[in-house]
């Protein structure tokens, strides 16, 4: 009998999106970690996960919770985790019985967090609970074997962390990580339209922003609905994203310090692999335009983009969970 079936899943838990697959090629939710929970004194109820709970953000009505029960790759709150795993479990199983479940995590997390998110997720219907670290999910995924001498070098930036890694030997060699990652980004533009151009934005309208913004050449202006901070009214305002370079690349700045610290602590015999081969860059930031080029240019090594860094993880958490007893050292 196969250790992964058709009714097992695994989900890439990231702190603004989350990805649930039961096959390499099968992706059956990739939304936002998001959940829209209806309470009453003796009950919670969901109303929607996802990307239709997200656009609920700011708009729900009093007695309606929308809730990311995520932090930085941590659970910020136990019971929402819960609820939001029994619905990707309900998503994801294809049958009545009990799925096994992979979830990968940052490499980060302290036991008492990876005991939580175990609990939350066996409380929420789970038969067995695997934890993969992320830098072995993203590794594998993007399609880097990772059982050779010859050293890897993965950068994960995402939403709530941006992890960069050096595996060798199916083993991670060293690793760093900053909290200051895509959503650190998206709340640097709010804060900056709110204190220099006086208007307010949500941090999903941020993040559609930043999407825009190419910091090595012209930016266009776009014509934006926001609410003006001087009189509180509906407005429509013309920004130049020329005026938010300076902003994104404090947040690129921020990857660079975590790449050259994650290579400082290398040993000295990396060196050559790292000339030779570079690094991955994986994750939702991947996508931000010249991101590639920065850090080729401050880094002086080769940056290899994942041909599809959102699914990174998830498809190697899939592969890994295939394939069980040759990823064991992935496994925790």
């Amino acid at each position: 009998m196969a250790f992964f079936e058709r009714n097992d899943i695994v989900i890439d838990l990231g702190t603004v999106n989350t990805i649930v697959r039961n096959s390499v090629y099968d992706v059956l939710f990739c939304e936002a970690t998001c959940i829209a929970i209806e309470e009453t004194p003796y009950t919670k109820k969901i109303i929607s996960v996802g990307n239709s709970a997200r656009k609920m953000l700011g708009k729900a009505p009093v007695g309606l919770d929308i809730v990311n029960p995520l932090l930085n790759g941590a659970i910020s709150d136990f019971e929402m985790t819960k609820i939001f795993m029994e619905a990707l479990l309900e998503r994801g199983k294809s049958s009545s019985l009990a799925p096994k479940v992979g979830i990968s995590i940052p490499q980060n997390l302290t036991q008492v967090e990876r005991h939580s998110l175990y609990e939350a997720t066996m409380l929420a219907g789970a038969k067995e609970v695997y934890l993969i670290e992320d830098p072995f999910s993203a590794s594998v995924g993007a399609g880097l074997d990772i059982s050779t001498a010859e050293a890897k070098m993965v950068i994960d930036a995402g939403g709530g962390l941006v992890e960069a890694s050096i595996i060798s030997l199916g083993g991670l060699v060293v690793s760093s990580f900053t909290k200051e990652a895509g959503d650190f980004v998206d709340y640097a533009i709010v804060e900056y339209c709110r204190h220099n151009k006086g208007i307010g934005i949500s941090k999903e309208m941020a993040e559609k922003i930043k999407r825009q913004i190419n910091i090595f050449g012209e930016n266009e202006t776009i014509n934006i609905g926001v609410k003006s901070l001087i009189n509180g009214l509906p407005i429509t305002y013309d920004l130049n994203l020329n005026d938010l370079k300076g902003v994104l690349l404090d947040g690129l700045y921020k990857i660079k310090e975590v790449v050259l610290e994650t290579i400082s602590k290398a040993p000295v015999q990396i060196a050559p692999d790292l000339i030779d081969s570079g690094a991955v860059l994986t994750g939702g930031m991947a996508l931000t335009s010249g991101i590639k080029e920065f850090l080729e240019e401050e880094l002086n090594i080769k940056i290899n983009l994942s041909p599809d860094p959102l699914l990174d993880i998830s498809k190697g958490a899939c592969l890994i969970m295939q394939n069980f007893e040759e990823y064991t050292k992935s496994l925790t």
